[in-house]
């Protein structure tokens, strides 16, 4: 996937002794070694592949840089102008790529960004049974889903739990229908190489969860909605809206705890009224994807973690 984008030479070192199910991250900064993330251990690059050495690292130029990201587009800056008001360019098979420069605003808005100087460019994983050790959890003895809340900081595996948790529904066929509000494309991974989710599953991408949550509602008559990363304004009311409708809700939400999550006022309302039956936090502590703990939604702890 990544050759799709970057320079052969780049891709080519990348992949001497790597797969795409091994990288985590790649990050270019302007004038700076390359920075490679592989099973969270962090590495410069350079042209023979892997080292610690930055004297011998590929440095990051204002030419590789507007590369990638013109590739990234396919070619067309007009097609991606809406992400780039939003920091991000999310391209075919869920990868992320964070964008850092001069940022052109219009009263306020921010219109585009140029002169670029960072790209973060996060690899997505599909890992099939990465939600096993939760999925039974989710779930009563009479098939309803409890409205779920998955924990975790950056990069600690809440969009590779969501993608596993759709899947899992088919394989243990549990044919209800499944809306992915996919704000960012990242856990449908597009239309080209999409992920294995299973078979009961619709999706929308690159519209705000709000709007593509109440969207999926009116068109799709989903059994369960789930989406990445709520704090937004509006992404509460959103799911109150859905769960008094009767209709189940798996998210996820940045935080390093439950404690974490409970101080975030965007999402108090939902806390406070009990709208998530339970809580899942995750961390890198041994991995990607460590399960931390379960708690109910009143906060008590059914797995791991403290009270």
């Amino acid at each position: 996937m990544l050759k799709d984008f970057l320079p052969k030479a780049l891709s080519d070192a990348i992949y001497l002794k790597n797969t795409d199910g091994d990288i985590n991250e790649i990050r270019l900064r302007l004038s700076c070694p390359i920075v490679v993330c592989v099973n969270l251990k962090t590495y410069f690059l350079s042209s023979s592949g892997l080292c610690s050495n930055p004297n011998v690292a590929i440095y990051a130029t204002r030419e590789l840089l507007d590369d990638i990201v013109f590739k990234a587009s396919d070619y067309s800056m007009y097609s991606i102008s809406d992400q780039l008001k939003q920091g991000f360019i999310t391209v075919d098979g869920g990868i992320r790529i964070g964008v850092c420069g001069e940022v052109v605003a219009d009263c306020g808005e921010i219109k585009t960004i140029k002169n670029i100087s960072s790209l973060c460019i996060r690899v997505p994983h599909e890992i099939k049974g990465a939600s096993k050790q939760i999925f039974s959890k989710l779930i009563n003895g009479d098939r309803v889903i409890y409205n779920t809340l998955l924990i975790s900081p950056a990069g600690a595996g809440k969009t590779t739990m969501l993608r596993d948790l759709v899947y899992q529904f088919s394989y243990h066929n549990y044919p209800y229908n499944i809306f992915i509000a996919d704000e960012r494309g990242e856990i449908v991974g597009g239309n080209k190489n999409p992920f294995n989710l299973g078979y009961f599953y619709d999706s929308i991408s690159f519209v705000s969860k709000q709007k593509s949550m109440l969207f999926g509602l009116r068109s799709m008559s989903p059994d369960i909605v789930i989406t990445d990363e709520i704090g937004e304004n509006g992404d509460a009311e959103a799911i109150q809206h859905l769960i008094t409708c009767g209709v189940g809700v798996i998210a996820s939400v940045h935080g390093a705890s439950l404690d974490d999550v409970r101080k975030n006022p965007r999402l108090s309302t939902l806390l406070q009224g009990k709208y998530f039956q339970r809580y899942i936090v995750l961390s890198k502590e041994n991995g990607v994807g460590t399960l931390e703990g379960i708690y109910r939604e009143d906060f008590s702890r059914i797995y791991g973690g403290t009270l």
